[in-house]
């Protein structure tokens, strides 16, 4: 049976496909500037809308996936005390957390996964900062995400290489449709050669590239700008628009 990760790729394709025609009409549009400043505003808020939507979907899948697949026995601890958040009470103390969560454990291990996705998210409208989503993947066990990425071959979106950057999203495309098929899900992050040198103390491309992009968001939807910015050169959409997920599984 097709995994629930596997079969969201046709979604991210519909997601992003909608962006795409924006854009490709902004570029047709070039000789008129306010119809070409209001589309590039348009497919800038609706691209951060559709990022935050699709790491929600993400989220929810790997959730799916492990409950039609595992008994609680099989699911990794952190996955399970992130679980158990939802029922233990935020003031007891790390200890008694520890404790009520093995309770849980020795009281579930035997029956099906009934994971819920509420304690691995928010639901506070939130933008998808680099803090966010470094939090969520903590909640999965994946630590450290942006500074282990950056210095990787990801760090390639950021050039103006557009043969090396399609290359690079099929290459990654392929893997990670192929990885999912099937849970558990056969994937391994040394295929995009991650960072071996994790800083801990400044903040990476990626995080910066992230906030300068909901902040320029931001302006956008509160009307504090009407000249949208051409900082990327109106790139196409549909080569930066496979991001690796493999750390998230």
């Amino acid at each position: 049976m097709q995994t629930f990760i596997n079969s969201r790729f046709e979604q991210i394709e519909k997601r992003f496909g909608e962006i795409q025609l924006i854009l490709d009409l902004a570029s047709s549009s070039r000789g008129n500037i306010d119809l070409y400043q209001a589309l590039c505003r348009s497919a800038h808020v609706l691209l951060v809308g559709h990022f935050e939507g699709l790491y929600k979907e993400i989220c929810r899948d790997v959730i799916d996936d492990i409950n039609a697949n595992t008994s609680f026995y099989q699911v990794k601890n952190v996955i399970f005390s992130t679980h158990c958040s939802y029922y233990i009470h935020s003031k007891e103390s790390e200890g008694s957390f520890k404790l009520i969560r093995d309770k849980l454990f020795e009281a579930l291990k035997s029956y099906p996964s009934k994971l819920i996705v509420d304690p691995f998210l928010f639901f506070d409208n939130k933008n998808p900062t680099p803090d966010i989503l470094e939090t969520i993947l903590k909640k999965f066990g994946v630590k450290n995400f942006f500074k282990v990425i950056e210095g990787s071959d990801l760090d390639i979106v950021f050039e103006d290489e557009k043969t090396k950057v399609i290359k690079l999203r099929d290459r990654l495309l392929n893997y990670v449709k192929k990885g999912t098929v099937t849970y558990p899900y056969k994937l391994d992050p040394s295929i995009y050669h991650p960072s071996e040198n994790v800083s801990k103390s400044k903040i990476t491309l990626w995080e910066s590239f992230i906030n300068n992009f909901l902040k320029e968001r931001h302006n956008i939807i509160h009307g504090n700008t009407l000249n949208w910015i051409n900082r990327f050169k109106l790139t196409p959409l549909r080569h930066f628009k496979k991001p690796p997920f493999a750390e998230l599984i």
